[in-house]
């Protein structure tokens, strides 16, 4: 078990590049590779890191190397920088993301690292607006990705963004709203800290019962004592990439 910690860890807390900084180009999308093994690639797809700052949150947490069976990615999302590179794709001030032109943007980065990674088990997770962004792919794109790891998801856009702004006029694609057209090939997951006061539980868990209804396998998961993005639920996150890694 301490070896395959290790080996997932890497999505979640290793590649140092400098700063937080990213050194790669996956297509539209700008990232980092954190080691590279032949057994599957784990992509993590951030939040919108809206307060501000290089998006890199995610890459800061990363610390060791990444052990050898697995490649591990980090990517930028559309339009979203580290002071040093851009992704392609407009942030719309980071608040924005899910339009259908920045989806696509995701996909086509994806098929690019499954494409560079033939005959390889391709998991992604994605945090909070990432997970939005991931959970319309997957229908919009069948087959790209064996496991999706949905992690504090807005699942239902409209809902969420009602509680904090008007929604705005731009065409949204909302994870809720392709739950039933996803198809049997691939795996859902999707993990809420039970404390989550943003992204609350009830917004995934009814996605994930959509999802089940139309035969995708799925589950979701409520962590106790987690929030938005602390320590307790990013343990969570490694468990499951390392489940969903090793399948």
């Amino acid at each position: 078990m301490i070896g395959s910690l290790k080996l997932i860890a890497a999505v979640l807390v290793i590649c140092t590049l400098g700063a937080g900084a990213f050194a790669d180009d996956f297509g539209p999308l700008k990232g980092a590779k954190c080691g590279s093994g032949g057994k599957s690639v784990v992509v993590f797809l951030p939040g919108d890191a809206s307060r501000g700052g290089p998006a890199t949150y995610h890459c800061a947490l990363m610390r060791q190397r990444a052990q050898e069976g697995v490649t591990a990615i980090v990517l930028l999302r559309p339009g979203d920088d580290d002071a040093i590179q851009t992704s392609a794709g407009a942030p719309h001030e980071r608040r924005d993301q899910d339009t259908k032109a920045n989806n696509d943007l995701v996909a086509k980065t994806l098929s690019a690292i499954k494409d560079a990674n033939p005959g390889e088990r391709l998991g992604v997770a994605g945090h909070t607006d990432g997970a939005a962004q991931l959970g319309a792919i997957i229908e919009r794109y069948p087959g790209l990705v064996n496991s999706a790891m949905l992690q504090s998801c807005p699942c239902d856009i409209k809902i969420w963004r009602a509680k904090y702004s008007p929604f705005s006029g731009r065409e949204k694609q909302s994870p809720i709203k392709f739950a039933g057209t996803i198809g049997q090939g691939m795996r859902v997951i999707a993990l809420t800290g039970a404390e989550d006061d943003n992204t609350w539980p009830g917004l995934a868990e009814a996605y994930v019962g959509n999802v089940k209804s139309a035969g995708t396998p799925a589950r979701f998961v409520k962590t106790s004592g987690a929030n938005h993005w602390n320590g307790t639920l990013q343990s969570a996150v490694v468990k499951t990439m390392i489940a969903e890694a090793t399948r």
